[in-house]
This record gives C-alpha cells, sequence and structure tokens, in this order.
C-alpha cells in the first residue's frame, strides 16, 4: 500500500515537472508554471491563445504619418522599440473585440496589440 502511494506521488511530481518545462519561458515573466499548468488542463483554449499571441499578438512599426493624427493611442509605453517584445514584456492586456495602440513614448514608433478574439485566426 505504501509502495504504491509513493509511485503514485513520484509519478505526480514527475508529470508537474515535465508540464511546468513545456512552458514557454515569456510567459512566465507573468504566469507561474503552476497557473499556467492549470488553465492548459482547465481551459486549453485560453492557455493556446496566450501561447499563440507572444508570436502574433503585436506588431511593433513607425506612427502612419497620414493617419498619425488621427490615430488615438490607448497609452504611452517608455521602452525601447528596436528589442524584441510581447504583450507580456510590454505589460500588455489582450482585449476581445479591439485593437490597442500604444506610442512609444520619445519615439514615431507605435505598437497595435490585436483583439484577443482574433489571435487563432493569425497564422
Amino acid at each position: 500500500m505504501l509502495k504504491t502511494i509513493m509511485i503514485c506521488f513520484l509519478f505526480s511530481l514527475t508529470f508537474i515537472g515535465y508540464s511546468q518545462e513545456n512552458h514557454d519561458s515569456r510567459l512566465l515573466e507573468k504566469y507561474s508554471a503552476e497557473e499556467l499548468t492549470n488553465l492548459q488542463n482547465t481551459d486549453p483554449e485560453e492557455y493556446k491563445i496566450l501561447n499563440h499571441a507572444l508570436e502574433v499578438g503585436i506588431s511593433i512599426g513607425e506612427i502612419p504619418t497620414e493617419k498619425g493624427k488621427d490615430l488615438v493611442f490607448d497609452g504611452e509605453i517608455d521602452k525601447d522599440p528596436n528589442l524584441q517584445h510581447t504583450y507580456i514584456s510590454l505589460g500588455l492586456e489582450l482585449i476581445d473585440g479591439r485593437y490597442q495602440y500604444y506610442k512609444f513614448k520619445g519615439t514615431n514608433k507605435m505598437v497595435i496589440v490585436r483583439p484577443k478574439n482574433l489571435i487563432t485566426q493569425i497564422k
């Protein structure tokens, strides 16, 4: 009986450790490994969105001059736009049904955050 309990315990530890190692390290900037494993098990679609958004959730580029004055920014970001970023590294949240626009402070660059509900449709 004790042997069976020990085997189950060791198997559980191995499984938890294996699951934690498979998370993208960029997600670990915001979420704990335990939170990600729980999300992966309870809401795999949400986990898939958060993961895929690391690659396609944002776009960084020049502020369009023809639209620059018409564009309403959601805020300013005080980060270097020339570095690799994700929505997490910029401290941004994904929102359903709405694009977000942020200006990089002191530059002519901006970031576009895509709506959460469109993330899985982007290849």
